[in-house]
Formats: structure tokens, sequence, C-alpha cells
């Protein structure tokens, strides 16, 4: 019996569907599991490496020919069942076209009546689980949500460790006792923060660790020449390594399994809310999420409210923060977290 999970999505969305993947893999009978992964996570396969899986590739978005090739895929008659982790609105015209199958999915309730799918196609499902959108108090996240619909009994699995060997490069420059620190341009305008900014964050977390990792976002900018010039640095691209004698190392253009293991090793992560507090908490790792928020509508205030449900972990060392322009006041906000790592 075959069965297919539906998981092009983001890395960050991934992280929050790898045990719900892992239940499928290690609590069925089946001989054989197809994943099929986005384009934006294909580096990141390795959280579900698994003998019975074969990982197969496809766009966030797909496209006419994709959708083609995958009701050919669908098909075959070995396929018994069909996970829709990915709520994509192709996907829940599936069950239609391929009645004897069964089909588990994630569906969305928004404002508005809003319903994805609709309550007609939902009778097609032979198992669903709903984020409710809709609802503004505190509800079970989609971590949770999925646990719930790939594990027999409604039982929520406990997790599981996922080890990735170090490389070469990860084994000569990663240091001992550090902080883990993700750049991201594009909430670091919005704070109006510069480089003056990250010297005093820096500075911060410098009381209570010896080193600090620094990695950014991959588009490449100004910043990728900025932080070499200023920070030991070694660039992915090249191999090449600048020692600036700092206690500052940042790994520019790093992905995959190395990115991972940086976030493993750490003594704590800082980053902004996404793929690396999401990979944070998926390993267990002390955690500062900055939950960045720009507020300007009642719209706004739902949207990140519903986000921080179905996303926020729950275990004593995640620790979140909404960051404030001014910096002071945002290092007097991260003290009582960063001092836990002196108990560490």
């Amino acid at each position: 019996m075959h069965s297919v999970v539906l998981k092009n999505d983001a890395v960050g969305d991934l992280v929050h569907s790898v045990e719900a993947i892992n239940n499928i893999t290690t609590h069925s009978s089946n001989n054989k599991i197809t994943v099929f992964l986005s384009n934006l996570s294909k580096n990141y396969s390795f959280l579900i490496k698994n003998p019975k899986v074969e990982i197969k590739i496809l766009n966030y978005r797909l496209n006419f020919i994709e959708k083609i090739r995958l009701l050919f895929f669908l098909s075959k008659k070995d396929i018994k069942n069909v996970y829709i982790l990915s709520p994509k609105k192709f996907y829940f015209f599936l069950p239609l076209l391929f009645r004897k199958k069964k089909f588990f999915a994630l569906c969305i309730n928004n404002i508005g009546n809003y319903k994805r799918p609709s309550l007609f196609l939902r009778k097609f499902l032979y198992k669903y689980e709903v984020n409710d959108r809709e609802k503004i108090f505190k509800r079970k996240s989609t971590r949770y949500l999925q646990n719930k619909l790939t594990t027999e009994g409604n039982v929520v699995s406990k997790g599981f460790n996922i080890n990735v060997d170090k490389s070469d490069v990860i084994n000569k420059y990663l240091p001992d006792n550090y902080i883990y620190f993700h750049f991201k341009k594009k909430i670091f305008n919005q704070l109006d923060w510069k480089i003056k900014q990250l010297d005093l964050l820096f500075n911060e977390f410098g009381k209570y660790t010896k080193n600090i990792i620094l990695t950014k976002d991959i588009e490449v900018d100004n910043n990728n020449k900025l932080f070499s010039q200023k920070f030991n640095t070694y660039n992915y691209k090249t191999e090449e390594f600048i020692d600036r004698k700092k206690n500052i190392l940042f790994l520019d253009n790093i992905v995959g399994q190395d990115l991972f293991n940086v976030i493993k090793y750490s003594k704590k992560v800082v980053a902004f809310h996404g793929m690396m507090t999401n990979l944070g908490f998926l390993l267990n790792k002390p955690v500062l999420d900055l939950f960045h928020c720009n507020i300007n509508s009642w719209e706004d205030y739902r949207r990140y409210r519903n986000s921080f449900y179905e996303f926020k972990p729950k275990y004593n060392d995640y620790d979140f923060i909404i960051p404030k322009k001014n910096m002071e006041k945002t290092i007097a906000k991260i003290k009582f977290s960063l001092k836990k790592c002196l108990k560490n």
C-alpha cells in the first residue's frame, strides 16, 4: 500500500508538519510513502529522511503541467491514502476524482464564513481537522492538529529526535558556547534598526555568551558585504573564511543541514518569528522569538493573533517578546530570557 503526502510549503510550515509526517512513516504499515515538498523546502528534506520515503519536488504554487502530472501520479492503483497537509485549493478537488482513495486533510475556516474547502467538498474527505482562524480565542496549533490527523485514536505523538552529521565546515569553524541570531532585513527596516542597533544587541548577547553566530536571509544585499567587512565570515558559495579576530561569526549563504546544526548546537536561538524559531522549537532549543507586529487595524490584530496561536510552541525554554523600535527598550525586555543562558 502506498501513501502520498502533499506538503509543498515554505520551510517554516514544513517544520510544523515534520512530526505528522513522522507519524505516517512510523505508525502505518505502508510499504512506500511519497512526500511532495516545494522548491523552497527541498534543502530540508533530511528532516523526514526515512527508507520508506521518496521525495518529489513541486513549485510552491503549482503550474498547469504540475497539476496534470500530479493527477496522473495519483491515478496509480496502489495509492490508498493521501494526506493534504498544505491546504491549497486545488488539492481539495482531488477526492472528487479519486473516490476509492482515503483523503486526510488540514482544512481552514476564516472570518467572513470563509471555508477551505467548502462544507460540500469536506464530505469527500475520509478524515479532517480544522484550523479555525475565525475564532480569536486560544486554540490548538497547526502542529497539534496535524498530529491528531495522522495518529490513530487521536493520540498526539510525543515527538522524535533528528540527528544530522556535522560537515567539515561546521566542525572547523563552529565555536562552543554561542548565541545564534538570524538577521531579517525586512523587519530591521520596519523597526528602523541600523548597524548601531545590531551592535547594541550583540553587546548585550556578549554578557551571556562567549560567541555569536550570525546568519541572514539568502537574498544578496549590501548587508552581505557590510557583515563580511565587520565580522569573522565564512562564505558557503566561495568557500572562503575571513578572520577578523572577532567573537562574531557571520555564516554567509548557509542553508540546509549546516544551518540546522548551527541551530542544534547553539546555546540559544534569537530570531524574528519564522523559519529559524520553528527549527529551534523542533529541536527543543531555548528560543527567544522576536514576534514583530505592525498593527494598524482590527484585521491586522486578528492576523497576528491567529499566527501566534497557530505556531506558538509550548515548552519552558520558549520565550517571546514584541520588539520595540527603541533598541534600549527591546534590550530591557529580552534580559529575562538571556539570563537563562547563565544557567545552562
